[in-house]
């Protein structure tokens, strides 16, 4: 037995520590046999994935070509969307400003008839004004004629009596003193 023991450890260890090792080896050489199978099924997958793939665009658009024909269009109508969306864009901002101009000169312009209005009334009261005072000169000038009327008849009246009076001279004498 003495014979058998090597220096730390006996055969019977050694035999197991590899043996284990043997184990080892064989489940590590397995789980990588394993995990090649699967990135190969994988790959395997995605291939097939992709043949199904290319085999609908084929069924669908006749030709890979015209698929990346119509990619493009796309590709290219997508670009010229987003530039008519930024003119949009441009032209609604444009259009804010222009539409609060517009507001300010509607309130301007508001004021403004509020302040014509004022001075409308302000002259429809004064030609009122003027109206009634006319009117009021009118009634004293019509006054005025018809007294100027009745005096210029008392004129006449006393004219022909004056006549009458000088046309009979002893009618009438002037008094002595």
């Amino acid at each position: 037995m003495a014979n058998e023991t090597v220096k730390g450890l006996s055969v019977n260890a050694k035999t197991l520590i590899i043996i284990l090792l043997f184990v080892n080896v064989g489940f590590a050489s397995k789980m990588i046999k394993k995990y090649y199978d699967m990135k190969d099924a994988g790959y395997i997958r995605e291939k097939t994935f992709h043949d199904q793939l290319e085999q609908r665009v084929m069924k669908a658009f006749g030709s890979m070509d015209v698929l990346n024909k119509m990619v493009n269009d796309i590709t290219r109508q997508k670009e010229d969307a987003e530039k008519i969306a930024e003119s949009f864009k441009e032209q609604g901002e444009q259009l804010k400003l222009v539409n609060k101009k517009l507001e300010d000169e509607k309130s301007r312009m508001e004021e403004e008839k509020a302040r014509l209005q004022r001075e409308i009334w302000e002259t429809e009261d004064s030609l009122s004004l003027a109206k009634k005072t006319l009117s009021n000169k009118d009634l004293t000038i019509k006054e005025l004629m018809k007294s100027l009327e009745a005096l210029e008849k008392e004129n006449a009246t006393l004219k022909k009596q004056l006549e009458e009076h000088s046309k009979t001279p002893g009618a009438w004498s002037l008094p002595r003193q």
